[in-house]
């Protein structure tokens, strides 16, 4: 059993778009793949088409309600079973916090499983929390996706840290290779980040990377995985490129699995874990948004501050007839839209503007650091 965590700390980085295509080439290379959606969002079980949200999933699982194999649904797509986020997922931090061992819940649970799969892929929360943790505990190495975008690369930054700390609290050895996803080199920015990647991290670059192609979207709108809605596309190539060289680099790996019994005087590393993300949200500061001059019935707010989902981690005030969207976000540049009555669209109040991959525009929105 092999297994693979799917992890970058920013989203919309193409990590949800490699967990599903990746699984699906897998299953069509004849092994038997478990996909575990570990996102609340629940993006991989929305991109094979499971929109049920109600289902019994991974909360029930760390609560003792279930097993992890009774959370199963087999055979979503060909020779791949998945374990679907569910709306209780997001409840499932606060219930790990107090379970002892919490870092290890997963992989206690995975043991059940390891004479069923030939390969489990995880896919990781854009965030560095007990779930996240939870995945990286039980892997045996981390492919991590990595767009054009600075924001990704700080994410990538965030994750080796939190990488490099869980080897040396539990001597593990954890591979962190980095897939580069929706990447046109031909641009200066683009050359300027692979010169930071090889210049950081050395050797971790794989070979292939993951074409552009307005075609992946499209796949996980209707449910599909891109073998099977445009096989003959440049990234459902570069997939099953991609599925053929892990699986070569899994049946090489001589060594069984990581040790997971901690090092001695271990007891408390979580928490080591949690002061560090306690620092990382302290930075975090609130921003409010007004706007007077947009009327509609329903306006929503979707950025790279909350992963594009539309109102997710965002209040929403309406005060004299003027609408106001209230989140935290951590300092920084951030591209942003609003959906009015349904319809995309640039905030017409905000002159700072960027063109976007589909042929629009987006809102820009400066976080300055306080003081």
């Amino acid at each position: 059993m092999h297994i693979i965590a799917i992890a970058n700390q920013k989203g919309g980085c193409g990590k949800t778009t490699t967990a599903i295509n990746l699984a699906a080439e897998l299953g069509r290379q004849q092994q038997r793949v478990l996909l575990i959606d570990m996102d609340p969002q629940a993006h991989a079980s929305l991109g094979l088409g499971i929109r049920e949200r109600c289902l019994q999933g991974l909360y029930e699982v760390f609560n003792h309600e279930l097993s992890l194999e009774q959370a199963i649904l087999p055979q979503v797509i060909q020779g791949v079973d998945l374990v679907p986020a569910t709306v209780t997922l997001a409840a499932v931090e606060p219930l790990l916090t107090d379970q002892p061992g919490r870092e290890r819940q997963l992989l206690e649970h995975l043991e059940s499983l390891k004479n069923r799969y030939d390969q489990i892929l995880i896919d990781c929360p854009p965030s560095l929390g007990l779930l996240s943790i939870n995945a990286l505990r039980c892997a045996d190495r981390v492919l991590a996706p990595l767009d054009a975008g600075l924001f990704s690369l700080d994410g990538l930054q965030q994750l080796r840290g939190i990488v490099g700390l869980l080897e040396e609290k539990y001597a593990l050895r954890l591979p962190v290779e980095i897939v580069l996803t929706m990447f046109d080199d031909h641009t200066r920015l683009a050359q300027t980040l692979l010169g930071h990647i090889r210049q950081l991290w050395p050797g971790t670059l794989h070979d292939i990377r993951i074409r552009p192609t307005v075609r992946a979207r499209e796949a996980v709108y209707f449910g599909k995985p891109l073998c099977q809605y445009a096989p003959r596309s440049t990234a459902a190539a570069d997939y099953r490129r991609l599925a053929a060289a892990l699986l070569a680099a899994a049946q090489q790996t001589a060594a069984g699995p990581s040790p997971t019994t901690p090092c001695s005087g271990l007891e408390n590393d979580i928490e080591d874990i949690n002061m560090s993300l306690s620092s990382e949200k302290a930075l975090r500061q609130m921003v409010v948004l007004t706007f007077s001059d947009i009327e509609c019935n329903r306006l929503q707010l979707a950025g790279d501050f909350n992963d594009w989902v539309p109102d997710h981690n965002v209040e929403t005030r309406k005060l004299n007839g003027r609408w106001q969207k209230v989140f935290t976000a951590e300092p920084g540049v951030y591209e942003y839209r609003l959906l009015v009555d349904g319809k995309w669209q640039a905030d017409p109040t905000n002159p700072h503007e960027i063109p976007n991959d589909l042929g629009g525009i987006n809102s820009l929105l400066q976080v300055p650091a306080q003081l």
